[in-house]
């Protein structure tokens, strides 16, 4: 499952690295985000369905596969365009990752029990995005930015052959066909389901926030004086964070239930986001100060993240894959809109109009788990 964000996470510390070798803008490098995050939201929406009919192992396969691709042909690219489509590339390949983990999870559990199994997971997988981060900034430091697109191929490679080892079939009776009618018809009755949009977009809103944290955030640390390998170091905060608090969900959510722990989330977003204007309100500039509200922000998507996306999945019933592939799809699409959202108002030149965005998502992420608090009786287990 963390091979699937080191895409990512990996290559944010490279991206002013990037930006200078190919004499582009820093605005720019918003496109390999964008690039991947588009093909992420795109295909996770066939992977849901191809999940469904086929079972989870032979699509994931095929995924993991197309991201080591992308990964050897953006170490060798020579123009930026040819770079643009390698991350589109890989973006293919881990959208297979992000749709079919998340509904292997829910065969293997079910609604409580998968939120509480997905946020032990995502808090033991956090060690490769926290760990790219840093390597990143060291890799590009020491080698080049090609080397850390030689680490997103091996992200692909090795865990396909892991799986293709140990990953048994948990899709016991996929679908025996999917026609283009069934399709529609099943992607309409998801998408009017009050209770799966209002987790769906509580998701999201907090997923673009992350997304769009990593296009721009990298440049105030580079404006306050902090080298390549260092901006690995800080960007750390944030995932240790959301380590913590998917450690902490695992043994609440059982109490609280999916909606309580979301909201809680929410709040704690808003507040944590709105401390990244502290440097502009105090007239200090000191890393720590993006540094601290990050990690508490990482911990606050750490209540949101496992609880609204397996409440989403759990309210599709059988279509558990398409489901997943939807809520990917819309987080991946909110990570773009986020990014748009920062180019637009001036974020990567003014640091503060860029958290201004951030504070809208995480007000959103709030609003949808409240609604989704209010549309039925909380879960807690039984």
């Amino acid at each position: 499952m963390g091979c699937g964000t080191v895409g990512t996470t990996i290559i944010s510390p490279a991206l002013s690295s990037i930006t200078e070798h190919f004499s582009v803008e820093e605005s720019d490098s918003q496109s390999l985000l964008s690039a991947y995050f588009i093909s992420l939201a795109v295909f996770q929406l066939f992977y849901g369905v191809l999940s469904d009919r086929y079972g989870r192992r032979r699509p994931l396969f095929f995924g993991l596969a197309i991201l080591a691709l992308g990964g050897l042909i953006a170490a060798l690219a020579e123009l930026f365009e040819t770079l643009i489509l390698a991350r589109i590339l890989q973006g293919f390949g881990a959208a297979s990752v992000y749709s079919i983990i998340r509904a292997i999870i829910y065969d293997s559990y079910g609604r409580l029990e998968g939120a509480s199994a997905l946020a032990l997971i995502t808090g033991i997988m956090l060690v490769v995005p926290i760990c790219s981060f840093a390597l990143g900034g060291l890799i590009t430091d020491l080698v080049s930015w090609r080397g850390v697109m030689l680490g997103i191929f091996l992200a692909g490679l090795v865990p396909l052959v892991l799986n293709m080892i140990l990953l048994p079939e948990t899709k016991l009776q996929p679908l025996k066909r999917v026609e283009l009618r069934n399709f529609t018809r099943d992607y309409l009755a998801l998408m009017t389901n009050r209770s799966f949009l209002a987790f769906m977009l509580a998701s999201a809103c907090c997923v673009g926030i992350w997304f769009t944290m990593i296009g721009f955030i990298p440049f105030e640390y580079q404006r306050m004086g902090v080298n390549t390998a260092e901006v690995g170091f800080w960007f750390m905060f944030s995932p240790i964070g959301f380590a913590l608090g998917n450690f902490l969900t695992k043994h609440l959510v059982h109490q609280l239930g999916l909606e309580r722990m979301a909201q809680l989330g929410g709040v704690l977003s808003v507040f944590a986001i709105s401390a990244l204007l502290l440097p502009s309100l105090l007239s200090v500039s000191h890393p720590i100060l993006i540094g601290i509200p990050s990690f508490f922000f990482g911990f606050s998507a750490g209540f949101i993240m496992a609880t609204t996306t397996m409440g989403a999945i759990s309210s599709a019933g059988e279509l558990g894959g398409s489901a997943s592939g939807i809520v990917g799809a819309t987080q991946m699409g909110f990570g773009v809109l986020g990014g748009a959202m920062v180019v637009g108002v001036g974020g990567y030149e003014q640091f503060e109009k860029g958290v201004t965005v951030l504070i809208s998502l995480a007000l959103l992420s709030t609003l949808f788990s409240t609604f989704a608090k209010h549309l039925g009786k909380p879960s807690r287990a039984v």
